[in-house]
């Protein structure tokens, strides 16, 4: 009887796995976990021209078709974890890779310093982050150096994705610059953008006389640069990131990955 026991308790664990394994792939597709911003209404942003279209690529060339479920990234991560499906646009650390396995990369990531125009600082280290108040997405990895560094030569100040709400902070004082992930290579557009869509929210209290002055700035130097990939728990269907990565190496030899994240 007790070999018995020990059997189906063996066997009711490997049918668990196969149970989580399975929820990544449904009737209507393969589950793609994405992070969920939100604009100054509460409403969720759509996913860029770029994600856009990359998703398209990877569809074209794996023969999958993708269903995705927008969180927040911290609960993203944590659903990932739990097996509900691959994720996108997660970086690799050695935490994470004790429970995920990853695509080859897709495309790079900047980790850029949002601050106020008038309370600029220079940045050239992360030395420089000394002393400071710095605003991350709860569940984000900045790098691994600015990971370990968090909450001891810096503070940080944990926000969601509601990038109004970060915007908000900055103005208020609340924090000396947070920071803003972008594959853009075009830092100037990316700062022109981030005054029209949500410098106005403050009206004239914050933004001065000149006429072409902005409320916000980027400092030219990213605190990091991150590889960004799809990932899966370690135990996942490893046949869907083969399709994955050998769609991800068709499109960097012929250049569609490169002119789908080219600068606009």
């Amino acid at each position: 009887m007790p070999s018995y026991t020990r059997l189906l308790c063996c066997l009711l664990l490997v049918c668990s796995g196969w149970v989580s394994v399975a929820h990544a792939q449904t009737k209507s597709g393969v589950v793609l976990l994405m992070s969920e911003e939100l604009d100054g209404k509460g409403n969720v942003i759509p996913l860029s021209a770029e994600v856009v279209e990359l998703l398209r690529y990877l569809e074209q060339h794996t023969r999958l078709k993708f269903e995705v479920r927008r969180y927040p990234w911290k609960r993203a991560v944590e659903n990932a974890a739990m097996g509900e499906g691959l994720i996108f646009g997660m970086s690799k650390t050695r935490e994470r890779q004790r429970n995920f396995k990853f695509s080859a990369p897709i495309f790079s990531d900047q980790a850029l310093l949002v601050t106020l125009c008038n309370a600029r600082f220079t940045f050239n280290s992360i030395n420089d982050l000394k002393g400071k108040t710095i605003g991350i997405v709860r569940g984000t990895s900045y790098g691994e150096e600015f990971d370990r560094l968090s909450n001891d030569l810096f503070k940080v100040e944990d926000d969601t994705g509601n990038n109004l709400g970060r915007f908000r902070k900055l103005s208020m004082h609340r924090m000396d610059a947070f920071l803003l992930y972008s594959a853009s290579g075009n830092i100037g557009r990316l700062e022109n953008h981030i005054n029209q869509q949500y410098a106005a929210e403050y009206g004239d209290k914050q933004i001065n006389s000149e006429a072409n002055s902005k409320l916000f700035c980027i400092l030219p130097r990213p605190v990091s640069s991150v590889d960004i990939h799809i990932a899966m728990r370690t135990d996942g269907n490893a046949s869907l990131l083969q399709k994955i990565d050998k769609a991800i190496m068709q499109g960097r030899q012929s250049g569609e990955l490169a002119r789908i994240y080219a600068p606009r």
